[in-house]
């Protein structure tokens, strides 16, 4: 009967390897937290408990039919919870699924082999929704520990004991060879980052939400902007070429122009503005007084905008101007996006007059909208001829009327901005920005909407501006003859604090600012060594992003340009490969000097010494036999120095088995020992003596 060899991938877990395959795999969800479904946290719960008390002996794994039902379930789960909508974290959500129901049948070594794998790559596709410095770290905590789950897996033991190692042993000596892996690879990883082409983003998938990542969106309704106040989500970082903060009243930040009303939402209508790219061939407008040169690091919004101050101009490769003062990207940001831009604050735009299109768009008025601000603006208008006049009345009446700028403003009815002005009078950005714009076409005057965001939190210590979602804001822009487009912002005439200081100082007597993040280091500020701790860490974020995850094509060629002299791609491919080499020759260096024979000690070397003596006098030393023992055959073919010999067996022994407690004292002790073996070997005859026969004894002398 034949006996059938089980392959060394068919052979049982180890022990040690099924309790790092657990943890591994709930640590590489962890960058998931915020997008997963709480019933989906609930399943990875059952699996890891079944899995463990399945460990334990306590339990039986499922049987086929449970484990199908289990995939069908969970794929039904997801396909609902995600509206059937394929999306980044509809897929996510499935992989996360299907990995963790593979705990469900992992019994032998290539089960053990897929789980560690698809653990790599949750870990993985959790960087596309985070990649602050704090989740680098954590990547390579959890990197270490799927590596160290993988060399226990690899490794000897049984899944039944752990009679050959101790669990802690075991661990402890997988996390040394795992570091010591992660350690090696490190030059080649800073090679790769740093030479291998830059590629652009793999994927296009819409968030679950309808917005762009950055919270603003291409329509505005008036509870748009009060949504994203309450977050505390990073939009953008900005550093200033003189390291010097602009006055507070000009950092908006413009992102959108919405120029026709529904009735409930601001929309764009005009369509694409005409761009002008940015060309080296071109030389930029001469240098004023007001320009302002500034860095942006601009998070993902899935969308082309970039953001910028007004009067902006183009500064660099695959961006452009607009005809109505924005700021674009030829691609949507898909990734953190690192650009500089050029702005002339007081520049002007269309002071001479707008095209018939144009006046047509910035008067636009839907039905019968808000009977009553039409007739309020009837009214301005017949007080003032002057349009600047008039917007003057305007703004004043802002001030003067009980209005009061708040994050919980009451439920508008169908006429939003008649019931807004007339009624509730209390309200958000978005509700100021809105009215002034229906009233100032009400009264014949071209305007719109503009949709950014305003002001920002600057660090004095590294001089850089970070501008959060709740930094989000809306203003108006109406057109003057001979002035052009002028930005209005009404509610710095009802919240000047809003502007000069921020949200957090504008609502701080209601006590709505982040009110749904309880926990947000922004609400604790007054905790000074908390406030200092969360702005060193926002600093190192900064540079983090700044310098590591906005590493694109451009810096990337400005870098081999400047340190290594290379100008194109092909010598840069050259640098890489002779990388590759010179790694994997090093490496060989390596394993050569860790792995090759250890020279002998002077002792060994001098013992070998004696016994090669030994074997020309016909004493070769038996395996297993000690030094005694020898030193005692030695010494019959020996007889001349047998007292000798026997001496040196017993120190011999004294010596290596009867070690003197003071280390300086032992040293002097085998130094000793070493300078008998000389002088022994030197006093035995260099071959065996001749005994003499039977028949010349029987003569005598």
């Amino acid at each position: 009967m034949s006996m059938r060899t089980r392959s060394p991938v068919d052979v049982p877990i180890p022990r040690t390897a099924v309790l790092w395959l657990l943890g591994s795999q709930l640590l590489s969800l962890w960058l998931h937290a915020t997008h997963l479904p709480v019933w989906l946290w609930a399943v990875v719960a059952f699996v890891l408990g079944w899995r463990w008390l399945t460990h334990l002996g306590r339990v039986s794994y499922p049987d086929r039919r449970i484990k199908t039902l289990a995939v069908i379930a969970a794929s039904v789960a997801v396909f609902m919870a995600f509206e059937r909508r394929l999306t980044l974290e509809s897929a996510s959500a499935f992989l996360i699924a299907a990995s963790s129901l593979k705990l469900l049948e992992m019994k032998v070594r290539r089960d053990g082999y897929v789980v560690g794998y698809l653990s790599f790559f949750v870990l993985g596709t959790g960087f596309l929704f985070d990649q602050g410095i704090l989740s680098g770290l954590y990547g390579v905590l959890a990197v270490w520990c799927l590596t160290t789950a993988l060399v226990t897996l690899h490794g000897q033991g049984s899944a039944a004991s752990g009679q050959t190692h101790s669990l802690r042993r075991s661990s402890v000596q997988a996390g040394r060879l795992a570091g010591g892996i992660l350690l090696v690879s490190l030059p080649m990883m800073l090679v790769l980052y740093l030479l291998f082409p830059r590629m652009g983003p793999l994927w296009s998938f819409t968030l679950q939400s309808g917005k762009a990542k950055s919270g603003l969106s291409e329509e505005m309704a008036a509870g748009d902007i009060v949504d994203l106040s309450q977050s505390d989500e990073l939009a953008f970082r900005v550093s200033f070429s003189n390291g010097q903060l602009p006055a507070r009243e000009q950092l908006y930040w413009r992102a959108l122009v919405l120029d026709y009303y529904d009735g409930r939402r601001w929309l764009r209508q005009s369509g694409a503005p005409q761009v002008s790219w940015f060309n080296p061939a071109n030389p930029p407008m001469p240098a004023a007084s007001n320009q302002l040169e500034y860095e942006i690091v601009q998070e993902a919004t899935d969308k082309n905008w970039l953001f910028a101050l007004t009067g902006v101009q183009a500064a660099e490769r695959g961006t452009g101007h607009t005809s109505d003062n924005r700021l674009v990207a030829r691609r949507p940001v898909f990734q953190r996006q690192r650009y500089m831009a050029r702005s002339y604050l007081q520049a002007r735009f269309s002071p001479a007059g707008l095209s018939a299109q144009e006046q047509q768009n910035s008067l636009q008025l839907p039905g019968d909208f808000n009977p009553q601000a039409r007739e309020f603006a009837r009214q301005l208008r017949r007080q003032y001829s002057d349009d600047r006049q008039l917007l003057a009345a305007l703004l004043q009446h802002f001030r003067d009327q009980p209005f009061y700028y708040t994050l919980q403003p009451p439920a508008m009815a169908t006429d939003e901005v008649d019931d807004f002005l007339f009624n509730a009078r209390r309200g958000f950005c978005a509700h100021y920005a809105g009215a002034l714009v229906f009233v100032a076409r009400a009264a014949g005057i071209p305007a719109r909407v503009v949709t950014g965001y305003q002001g920002g939190e600057w660090n004095e210590s590294e001089q850089y501006l970070t501008v959060r979602q709740f930094d989000a804001h809306a203003w108006a822009e109406v057109w003057l003859p001979g002035e052009g487009w002028v930005q209005t912002d009404p509610t710095a005439a009802v919240a000047p604090d809003r502007i000069q200081y921020g949200l957090e100082q504008a609502v701080a007597e209601e006590g709505s600012f982040l009110q749904e993040q309880l926990f947000s280091a922004h609400r604790l500020k007054g905790i000074g060594w908390l406030n200092r701790l969360r702005l060193e860490l926002d600093s190192l974020n900064y540079y983090w992003q700044r310098w590591v995850l906005s590493y694109d094509r451009e810096s990337q060629r400005g870098l081999l340009q400047n340190l290594l002299g290379l100008r194109e791609y092909q010598q840069a491919l050259y640098w890489l490969a002779g990388s590759f080499v010179a790694f994997f020759a090093l490496a060989s260096l390596w394993l050569w000097w860790r792995l090759r024979p250890r020279p002998p000690s002077p002792f060994m070397r001098a013992w070998q010494r004696l016994q090669q003596r030994g074997q020309r006098l016909g004493v070769v030393m038996d395996p297993g036999e000690t030094a005694a023992q020898y030193c005692q055959r030695l010494a019959q073919a020996c007889p001349a120095q047998r007292s000798l010999l026997l001496w040196l067996g017993q120190e011999i022994n004294s010596v290596l088995y009867q070690p003197a407690a003071d280390t300086a004292r032992q040293r002097q002790r085998l130094r000793q020992l070493i300078r008998a073996l000389h002088r022994v070997r030197r006093q035995l005859p260099g071959q065996a003596q001749k005994q003499p026969s039977p028949a010349t004894l029987a003569k005598g002398p």
